[in-house]
């Protein structure tokens, strides 16, 4: 009987069809990691707005969602001795958007136009049960973008898989002039 050394061809071509097999199930999977971290942005954002629409009414006091675009962050602040403090609790503490998501502009019925950098942008929470009406444009690095939409009424929100421009005269919540 022969003493074997190594692999047979034939025993190193299974191996590279197993793996080309595998890769072929796992690197699509891996591409559409891009619009995973849109999804669930998106859902934290808006479970964030309706978390902190309840809370406001719940602890009566004054909630703000900040937004810094340049730096792609959003973090919570609350009213404390006339004064915006940023909240120090886990869940509402200063959030990093994934990498190959991007928080593209947002509109607030406060500002009555789209910012597309700085830090400026926010929406408040007020305890009489009312949330600015806002619309945040968020995108993936394989262009898909979605439209959080808030309710002013409801603190609920309304997430699109398309960029939904919300005209002044398209929406309900907005003054016309």
């Amino acid at each position: 009987m022969k003493k074997s050394n190594g692999f047979t061809l034939i025993e190193i071509l299974v191996v590279m069809v197993l793996l080309g097999s595998i890769l072929l199930i796992a690197v699509p999977r891996f591409q559409n990691l891009a619009d995973v971290n849109l999804k669930s942005t998106s859902r934290r954002i808006s479970g964030t707005i309706k978390y902190l629409y309840n809370e406001s009414i719940f602890k009566k006091n004054i909630f703000k969602l900040a937004f810094d675009l340049d730096k792609q962050e959003y973090w919570v602040e609350y009213m404390e001795d006339g004064q915006f403090v940023e909240s120090l609790d886990p869940i509402l503490r200063r959030k990093r958007v994934p990498d190959g998501v991007v928080i593209n502009d947002i509109f607030t019925e406060r500002f009555q136009q789209k910012t597309d950098s700085g830090d400026e942008s926010y929406l408040l929470f007020l305890p009489t049960g009312f949330v600015d009406y806002g619309v945040i444009h968020i995108s993936s690095s394989d262009n898909d973008v979605y439209t959080i939409e808030t309710k002013p009424y409801t603190g609920g929100t309304k997430i699109y898989d398309e960029y939904v421009d919300i005209r002044q005269e398209d929406s309900p919540y907005l003054d016309r002039e």
